[in-house]
């Protein structure tokens, strides 16, 4: 099916490569207004050079922002609500997977880096943007999981855990965060009934990871990376979701659903469903994010 997305502004975050990268440009060929908003500036502008050739589109932008840091979230959302009069669709694209730390290590913020980049920061972003959702209603939110998280059947949020002060391994702190995602898509989706704003969550399979991305992995795991790669799907195919829940007439009334590469809805594992743990996480989002209470959805 073929959309058009004239006139619609969306934000990817972690457009310089990737799933994002790939998103970005789908985005921008079916007309929508596309912030690519990226870490490195010099990484950025080489993406949007691309983006914008290979798309034909004018209509993208570069704007920096680093989800582990909430005063370069803050900055972004107060640069943006100045630019752009409406926010159709955010998809929280941006995620650290590094499997180089040994240990945690903390942001200036305090939280660990991982935690921080794939769910504090998206928290605090949507929480900033939520109005000009509201206000652009209809309007979409795109949070990212993984399907890796089956590996995990019995993870529940650690609140006694989330600095990694009690236990800490990369693979944990990302699946932990990945849970956290979903249980914020899930509690957000149950706060925004009658907004008109929804909220779905894409629990990315097997995606081919470019080279560049693992140089700073050891050999061992690069090729490992390797050889999970003859058996992944591309980032365009895994991004083609991405359009499908930003875009898809039919997905319009549903929020707080998970779904596949294949766009398939699918149950999280059995702790996703904990509306207590829900309520909790919101909670302590809040107090990490720096919000204060009601300031939110």
């Amino acid at each position: 099916m073929t959309y058009d997305l004239t006139g619609k502004t969306i934000i990817v975050t972690g457009a310089n490569s990737g799933i994002g990268l790939s998103a970005a440009i789908q985005l921008a060929r079916l007309g929508a207004n596309v912030i690519m908003a990226c870490r490195s500036a010099e990484r950025g502008e080489a993406a949007l050079e691309q983006a914008r050739h290979q798309s034909g589109s004018s209509r993208i932008e570069l704007m920096l922002v680093d989800m582990a840091s909430q005063r370069s979230i803050r900055q972004f959302a107060a640069a943006f609500l100045e630019a752009h009069p409406r926010l159709d669709v955010l998809i929280h694209n941006a995620a650290n997977f590094d499997l180089s730390l040994k240990t945690p290590v903390l942001t200036e913020d305090g939280i660990e880096t991982i935690f921080a980049t794939n769910h504090v920061g998206p928290f605090l972003l949507t929480c900033l943007l939520l109005d000009r959702l509201k206000d652009s209603a209809p309007a979409r939110i795109l949070t990212v999981a993984s399907k890796g998280l089956t590996a995990y059947p019995f993870l529940d949020i650690e609140f006694d855990n989330l600095n990694g002060e009690r236990k800490f391994s990369p693979q944990h702190a990302y699946y932990h965060s990945k849970l956290a995602q979903i249980m914020f898509n899930r509690e957000l989706a149950r706060r925004l009934e009658g907004t008109g704003v929804t909220v779905n969550c894409v629990q990315v399979g097997n995606v081919a990871i470019p080279d560049e991305r693992l140089g700073h992995l050891p050999g061992w795991m690069r090729r490992l990376y390797a050889l999970k790669r003859r058996m992944a799907i591309t980032p365009e195919r895994m991004a083609e979701t991405y359009i499908f829940l930003a875009a898809d007439p039919a997905v319009q009334s549903i929020s707080g659903a998970c779904w596949d590469e294949n766009r398939r809805q699918v149950s999280p594992i059995r702790s996703a469903d904990n509306q207590q743990t829900w309520l909790r996480l919101w909670q302590v989002s809040r107090q990490l994010a720096g919000l204060a209470e009601g300031t939110e959805a």
